[in-house]
């Protein structure tokens, strides 16, 4: 009998793991087939353009593991692309709370959603989400870009200064700029306060922080101007020049100024004419005109003016052009048709948009620090070719 029961044993043995295995492969033929009903029934609802429903019967049947989460990053994505936010939000939601998601998955998913939030106005929710992700190797950059995106638009410059340490360590240019123009800011609104030595300071730590902030300069140089130190503004609208060409026409008249205020307006006139020897700008063009005009008189300015046109035609240098010719003239008759050309020649300039940002194209006439249209800080430059500098 017992010897019987050792041979029957093996035989018990392999038939519980034949009957065990048989049951496990029931069991995930019968999850298959869930899977499958609910992924089909996701389908039908898609397609009977019931989206909502859709979505739980395809989360469900995308269980989340390493070779599906790739699926729900797509799904979330193409709602976003096609401005269906709420079902986006939705995914990415969906995948913050698995608990067993990779982590390098989970920061996706909290950076994802983050952008969702920011595309819905949602700026609270968003900020969060991108707080969360600071510290990460991958999304950390984009993250604080999106921040500094943020604080812009609800004008929080305090936020935006506030993470200073996290931005000079990434020594993104970019980020350096716009953390410089948050200083800025801030300045602009102590300045209509008159709060001088905070001005400074201010203007101080953007130039630290982005030594080629031309708007700090400009601003430094308003202040030195209010408490009549011209020499120092001077050095400013000179150290302009040297961190931006393109905007350095819109401080010219200032700059005159300040060199008549200190009595050395020949200086400033040679430093014009190595502008414009350098640059070729209407502007500087323009008022180099006006000293040799005085200096040495119509004809010379007008020999000048004429061999300038042949060399890099403007049609702001061509109307000073006609406006001489005016002067020049004795007979009545002919001042009254070029008075008529330099209208029209007015009309058409004043029609024309005298900025435009050399970052996104967007044309305007009145400057901004911060562009309309793409929000780059400092991009707005005064048009240049034939219809401006």
């Amino acid at each position: 009998m017992l010897e019987l029961l050792f041979l029957l044993l093996p035989i018990a043995m392999g038939y519980g793991w034949f009957m065990g295995r048989n049951s496990i492969k029931q069991k995930d033929q019968s999850a298959k087939q869930d899977l499958s009903i609910k992924y089909s029934t996701g389908l039908n609802y898609l397609l009977s353009n019931q989206q909502d429903k859709a979505i739980d019967y395809l989360l469900e049947a995308l269980r989340v593991e390493d070779d599906t989460v790739e699926a729900h990053f797509a799904m979330a994505n193409l709602f976003r692309r096609r401005g269906e936010l709420d079902r986006a939000l939705k995914v990415h939601e969906y995948l913050v709370r698995q608990p067993h998601l990779p982590s390098r998955d989970k920061q996706q998913a909290v950076f994802e959603l983050g952008k969702d939030f920011l595309s819905a106005g949602l700026y609270d929710r968003a900020e969060k989400m991108f707080t969360k992700v600071l510290k990460s190797k991958t999304y950390g950059l984009k993250a604080l870009t999106y921040l500094m995106q943020i604080y812009q638009s609800t004008k929080d410059w305090q936020q935006g200064i506030a993470l200073k340490k996290v931005i000079v360590k990434t020594k993104d240019k970019r980020l350096l700029h716009t953390l410089a123009n948050f200083y800025c800011e801030l300045a602009t609104l102590a300045l209509e306060k008159d709060e001088f030595i905070d001005v400074l300071e201010l203007l101080e730590n953007a130039l630290s922080y982005d030594p080629n902030s031309c708007r700090a300069n400009w601003l430094m140089a308003q202040v030195y101007e209010n408490h009549e130190q011209y020499r120092e503004a001077s050095q400013c609208y000179r150290d302009i020049y040297q961190q931006d060409k393109d905007f350095f026409p819109e401080v010219i008249e200032p700059m005159h100024a300040c060199y008549c205020h200190q009595d050395i307006e020949e200086d400033f006139f040679t430093f014009i004419r190595k502008v414009y020897e350098e640059t070729g700008s209407s502007s500087a063009l323009l008022k180099y005109l006006t000293h040799l005009e005085s200096r040495y008189g119509v004809n010379k300015a007008k020999e000048f003016l004429l061999s300038a046109l042949k060399r890099r035609p403007t049609i702001r240098g061509f109307k000073h052009f006609v406006k001489m010719q005016m002067t020049d003239s004795e007979d009545n008759h002919k001042s009254e048709g070029l008075d008529v050309i330099k209208e029209l020649i007015s009309a058409y300039l004043n029609m024309r948009p005298r900025y435009t940002c050399h970052t996104c194209g967007f044309n305007s006439s009145t400057h901004y620090w911060s562009c309309p249209s793409c929000h780059g800080w400092e991009q707005l430059k005064p048009v240049r070719g034939l219809e401006g500098e």
